[in-house]
């Protein structure tokens, strides 16, 4: 029926890969019934929906965050939540679908519906239990308005949470069934670029660096994992490995001894990082990631989550996981064309805040498998029922999903 987005190059995305009848620009605008939308027009909101599925802003949220607010904090996933509220309150669609991240304020916004007519539950989702190789855990939320739609009789809201853990974690395993690595996103023919021109660091020379936190940290873990010193021979294998290389010889000092430390983890637990793909995350402490190294000594199959800034490092390829390659992670394939018209960085930045479709196709069908709506002609009945009878319950209509 609709979309919207606030990000112009990510509406041309959607405009490339799905042609909506329309695109919408501001979520802040739609409860007043019109918007502007990608092509500059304002146009009226369809207000007929049975379905509203929205990812509001999880910023203010995340475990990432250094400034974590709540659902009432000002911040972005405060706007952008309360503005999807009040087209729900508007429109009344009978389903409400949406996502957030695992730190989200979950009871506040369950009651923010249940105070506008809604039955609300929730489930801790992973996307490496639904197919997709990749560690990205989320809250998912169901609202069934409680006029338009309701469980099937003798069923709750536990048995859609059950149901998706059929559908996920307690799914059994097919006979012909490939279990997916993360490695089998990768783009084969995306080599590491030699340097043509060198760039220069984007932090301080390590020698203005010695008395800093991040130093003090690789230090720290060198002395109790018992690795080589950075500052002796052997300590920076992969910035040695890697110095002709533009996309790890261009980073700060600081992401390239993180580097070397996850360089040295794999090595020491028997796995050579060259030839075999281990994703690494140099912007993050080190305390927060690992080398890609399972505690059985195998390399990890599950990718850690796709996030919108993070450049995570293929470590054979001596160059970063790519915008498209991200994207596939999610679940969603696009073509070379649609690659040609962004950013890598920009295509990592749909990635890292889009849904997993696994994730939400289970969801949809969840709902599918436990839930009925109401016709008008049933609720009006029902509504009559409610102030003509007492002590007695009946049996509502059951109406096809639409």
């Amino acid at each position: 029926v609709f979309s919207c987005e606030n990000v112009d190059f990510k509406r041309k995305f959607i405009v490339e890969t799905t042609d909506p009848p329309l695109l919408f620009n501001d979520v802040t605008e739609l409860a007043s019934g019109e918007g502007v939308c990608h092509d500059g027009l304002t146009r009226d909101v369809p207000g007929d929906l049975h379905v509203l599925v929205a990812g509001t802003e999880c910023v203010d949220f995340s475990s990432l965050s250094a400034s974590r607010k709540g659902l009432k904090g000002g911040g972005k996933s405060d706007v952008t939540f309360w503005a999807t509220h009040k087209l729900a309150k508007k429109c009344k669609p009978p389903i409400v679908i949406l996502e957030n991240v695992a730190k989200c304020p979950v009871n506040e916004m369950e009651s923010a519906f249940e105070d506008i007519g809604y039955v609300a539950a929730h489930a801790k989702l992973c996307t490496s239990d639904y197919l997709l190789p990749q560690s990205r855990r989320r809250v998912y939320f169901l609202f069934l308005h409680g006029a338009k739609a309701q469980f099937l009789p003798s069923f709750s809201k536990d048995d859609w949470i059950g149901t998706m853990e059929r559908l996920g974690p307690k799914r059994p395993l097919q006979t012909s069934e490939k279990t997916l690595s993360w490695e089998d996103f990768l783009d084969r023919d995306n080599a590491s670029k030699k340097i043509i021109k060198k760039k220069s660091g984007r932090a301080k020379p390590l020698s203005e660096s010695l008395n800093s936190k991040w130093l003090a940290e690789i230090i720290d873990i060198e002395s109790k994992e018992g690795l080589p010193p950075y500052d002796t021979r052997g300590g920076r294998p992969y910035s040695d490995a890697a110095k002709n290389i533009d996309a790890i010889a261009s980073l700060p000092d600081r992401a390239k001894l993180r580097l070397d430390v996850q360089c040295k983890r794999a090595i020491k637990a028997g796995i050579d990082p060259f030839g075999t793909p281990l994703l690494w995350n140099p912007a993050q402490q080190l305390r927060f990631t690992d080398s890609g190294v399972s505690t059985d000594g195998k390399a990890r199959a599950i990718a850690p989550c796709v996030t919108p800034k993070h450049e995570w490092i293929v470590s054979s390829r001596k160059g970063p996981l790519t915008g498209a390659e991200a994207l596939a992670l999610q679940g969603i394939p696009v073509s070379k064309k649609v690659v040609s018209q962004f950013e890598c960085g920009q295509l990592r930045d749909l990635a890292g805040n889009a849904m997993s479709t696994t994730v939400i196709a289970a969801a949809f069908l969840g709902i599918f498998l436990t839930a009925e709506l109401l016709d008008n002609d049933n609720t009006k009945k029902r509504s009559a029922l409610a102030a003509t009878t007492t002590g007695t319950k009946k049996r509502k209509k059951r109406s096809r999903m639409k």
